[in-house]
């Protein structure tokens, strides 16, 4: 069950995650003004990936029998409500032309950095599962 935990988290991230890459590309070379139709997908794609992001990570936690005292586990709560603050953020700044579009962008870039590490490298981790 384990396994498919980490698939459903894997591919919930790639969609939420995925389209900010693309998004500055696509927004140069595209003709008249897109950001409204970044916001649908930040608003119908992007933010219910992110929740299943939360909630898989969840249920792998309790598969695996993790504790939400871990120093990454607590990293990475940390920043997935911070993920979730900017994208709200970024989405607004979308639909009104904001030109904070780009540093919100930033800082989604900057916390997934930040996320992967804190589950790649998970640190205080003492490798004892809780029985």
């Amino acid at each position: 069950m384990e396994e498919l935990w980490q698939l459903v988290h894997v591919l919930a991230a790639v969609i939420a995650f995925g389209v900010l890459f693309a998004q500055p590309m696509i927004a140069r070379s595209g003709n008249g003004d897109l950001s409204d139709g970044f916001a649908k997908v930040g608003l119908y794609l992007q933010a219910p990936a992110l929740v299943v992001v939360l909630v898989s990570g969840i249920a792998m936690m309790y598969t695996i029998g993790l504790d939400f005292a871990d120093p990454w586990v607590s990293i990475a709560f940390t920043v997935w409500i911070l993920m979730a603050v900017v994208l709200v953020l970024l989405v607004r700044a979308q639909r009104s032309g904001s030109r904070a579009v780009q540093p919100l962008t930033g800082a989604m870039h900057l916390l997934l950095v930040v996320a992967l590490w804190s589950m790649i490298w998970q640190p205080g981790y003492t490798g004892v599962v809780p029985s």
